[in-house]
Order: C-alpha cells, then structure tokens, then sequence
C-alpha cells in the first residue's frame, strides 16, 4: 500500500487515497471514544454532541468516499474492515444514548423465557410484582408505553432471549450479537458492491448509533434482506423463501419485497409460509405476527411524518386523521402496484440487486407511514450502497434530528416525544431539494443526449 504518490520527481509528495482513508478512519475513531466515554458518565451524551459527532465522522467518510471516486480507485479492504470492526467495538462499550427502546427489549426477553410470550401481558401489569429483581424493577419502571403491549415480531424476539439467556437484563449481550449481524451485513455488500460504495454504510454514524450502541434490531432484517438479494438470482427459492420470513419477523416492513423477489415461484412461497408459521408457532401465530402493540402504534402514533405535518398545515382542519392515512397508504399501494407490474414485467433474468429500487420503495413506505424512526432507515441502506445517492446518504444524517424531542432536551416546554417546531422541515426539505436538483439534472443529460 502506497503511503504518497507524486507526478514527478520534483513535486511534493501527496496524500495517497489510501492515507485519506486511515486518517478519518484515526478521527473516527477518537470521536465514538468520546461518545462511549461521556455515555458512562452521569449526564451521558446529549442531542447537540450526537449531532455534532455524526455531521464529523459523516464528512470524513463521504470524503473518503469523494476521494477514491475522483482517483477511481477502490478502497482498501483491510482499512475499511478493520476501522468499520472497531468502530462497532467501541460501540459495544457505549451506552444506548437519547434512547430507551432497549429497556422494552430486555424485558420482552424475560418474558419469553420464563413465561413463554412476551405477547401475553403488557409491562404495567408487573408494576405490583414484588418478586422482580432490583435489575428487573429498574427496566421495568424505564418502559416507555408499559400500558402497550410489545410490537415486536417473533425474529426479534428469538433475538431478544438469546441475548437473555447469555446474560440477563444486560444490554451488551444484544450489542454484540448486532454488530457480529452488521459485520456480516458488510461482507454480504461486498459480494454486491463494490468497497469504496460499501464504505458509505460501514462507516456511517446513523448505523453506528442505532444498531451497535442503541441495539435495534433492524439490523439483523437489512442482513437478511442483502442475504435475499444474493440468493435471488441465483434461483435459491427455498433459501430466498426462509430469509423473507425471517425478515418479516424483525419488522412487518420486509413484506414490500416479498412479490418483486419471490414472484410466481411456488417453492420460495412454501418455504416462506413455512418458516413464518415455525418462527411464531412458540408464541402463537395470531399474538406474533399481529401483535396488540402494533396495532395501537399504527392507530393512534404520529411521529416524524413529514407528509403527514404537511397534511395537516394544509387541509387539517377540514379532514380528519383517518381520512390522511388512508389516502397516504393508498397512494402508496397505487405507487409500489404500479411499479411491480413494470418490474415483473422485466422478466425472469433480471438481476434483483441491479435493478431493483429497494430505496424508493421503503422511502415511499416510510414518508406514507404514520411514524419515521431514524433506524427505520437501515431498510434502505443496502440498497443506497447498490446505488450510490446524494439524497439516501444525506438523510443518514439529518433523519438524526428527529432526535430533538422533550426528552432529549433539556429546559424544553414539549412532551416527550414532541418534536421542535419546524424540525421536520429541516430533516426533510433539504433532501427534497436535493432530489428534485438530481432528477432534473438527469432529466437535461438524456434530453442533450
């Protein structure tokens, strides 16, 4: 590996793109140190550092990125392992900051294995359980929404008790685990992409966050689904038909791929039902795959919906709520329909990781549905390293501001999980303008052409 490069023998020597990549790699890594260093301590780590953090280590890998493309040269391999394999390290050191989740998980996990289901009572019916541990008492009483039964599917859940089972009430079990599954995740885009793209995801900071240090298990779904995108056109039906499921167990979301990747093969179908019955069998079928906490989540929470705000500034007051999400999830429907017919139209050959626009989907899906989660974006990460955006890889970072809620803000007038006025807005607009800027830019190059 060539430490400089020079265009003759007489000019100063210049950085290689290989020493762009360490040196960021170097002040990456001091940054995830401060933030597990602060998260320990009392106060931890506020929404002004996390920003702050993810707009730096961001910068550095899109400029890695811009570097090696300019010289069209791949990076290299080891630099990108070997910071990506630490970074996570680090992570696991880190605690969950500007976000409890994690609480609901480890208590799922208890209530699978000593009681079988976590689906059959709520948390708040152990508030007079004088038999909790002092651990358990503590989680217990960190739960948001006791009252709501979990919305978690039975992949997560299977998830959640092995995590249990190697140490209980403690959240560093399920951060290794899902930096082990986004290793993998890495090395699955490195059979799809090429390395200087897979950076992009490998280094992020939203995926740093949300799947090591905060241990959603989105993660363990995005694996699955690249894992499918592998198989696919390699005509494993049976292997496809297990990981859809499997998928489908983390979050409901996966179910948007199932039609443009299983097609009319009846061997990946059978498989996929199989597999979803025996994944949800232990728990009941109808309690794990449409669990009571889902149901209240998609009735009755509003939360980072940009369409939804926009809605609601502009033909609120005369239609109510129901009548926008209806109108929004047909929309979609009528989108993503209208863009199967011309994808299976396309034939047999096609090669799904080509060619199909997993981003658009789940950035339909996302900005029609009623709640946006930061994490809810690794869905469409695989596929932003298969196509490279300005406008996927900008929303990593200014999705993070969603994050400005009552409870992250200290001296703050708003409930829980209230957001800033105009929050929204900032999250979302400028990648609106970013996209719009893109498609009329290509829309000049084919016109010229």
């Amino acid at each position: 590996m060539m430490l400089f490069s020079t265009t003759s023998d007489f000019q100063t020597p210049r950085l290689t793109p290989a020493w762009h990549a360490v040196i960021a790699g170097v002040l990456s890594t001091s940054a995830y140190l401060y933030m597990a260093n602060s998260s320990r301590h009392d106060g931890g780590f506020e929404l002004l550092q996390l920003l702050s953090l993810s707009v730096f280590c961001a910068g550095l890998s899109f400029w890695v990125w811009y570097v090696h493309v300019r010289q069209n040269q791949q990076v290299n391999l080891i630099i990108l392992l070997s910071f990506a394999a630490l970074f996570r390290i680090i992570g696991g050191f880190t605690f969950p900051v500007l976000e409890d989740d994690f609480y609901r998980y480890l208590w799922d996990a208890r209530m699978t294995v000593e009681f079988g289901s976590p689906y059959s009572m709520p948390p708040a019916d152990f508030f007079d359980n004088e038999t909790l541990s002092y651990r358990f008492e503590r989680i217990l009483d960190s739960i948001n929404y006791p009252t709501v039964d979990t919305i978690y599917g039975p992949t997560c859940q299977w998830l959640f008790a092995l995590a249990y089972v190697i140490s209980p009430g403690e959240i560093w079990p399920l951060q290794a685990l899902l930096g082990v599954a986004d290793m993998l995740l890495i090395l699955l885009l490195l059979r799809l992409a090429q390395p200087t793209s897979v950076l992009l995801y490998a280094w992020s900071p939203l995926v740093i966050k949300e799947f090591v240090i905060t241990a959603h298990p989105d993660v363990l779904g995005a694996l699955l689904i690249a894992l499918s995108l592998l198989v696919v056109h390699r005509r494993h039906w049976v292997t496809l038909g297990v990981c859809m499921a499997l998928a489908c167990g983390v979050k409901i979301f996966a179910v948007i791929l199932l039609p443009f990747l299983l097609r009319f093969e009846w061997k990946g179908w059978l498989a996929f039902l199989t597999t979803a019955i025996l994944i949800a069998q232990p728990f009941g079928i109808k309690e794990a795959w449409f669990p009571g906490g889902l149901s209240a989540m998609g009735s009755s929470w509003l939360f980072n919906a940009p369409l939804y705000v926009l809605a609601d500034l502009t033909i609120g007051r005369w239609v109510p709520v129901f009548a926008i999400k209806l109108a929004l999830l047909g929309a979609f429907t009528v989108a993503s329909a209208s863009y199967l017919i011309i994808y299976l139209k396309k034939g047999r050959d096609v090669v799904a990781h080509q060619e199909l626009r997993g981003d658009l989907l789940y950035l339909g899906l996302f900005l029609t549905a009623p709640v946006f989660n930061a994490w809810y974006l690794v869905w469409l990460l695989p596929f932003a390293v298969l196509r490279p955006s300005v406008w996927a890889w900008s929303l990593s970072i200014t999705i993070l501001l969603s994050y400005a809620t009552g409870i992250n803000l200290s001296n703050s007038d708003l409930e829980p999980y209230q957001h800033w006025p105009g929050i929204v807005a900032l999250e979302f607009l400028p990648i609106a303008v970013i996209a719009i800027y893109f498609f009329l830019k290509n829309q000049q190059q084919e016109t010229n052409n």
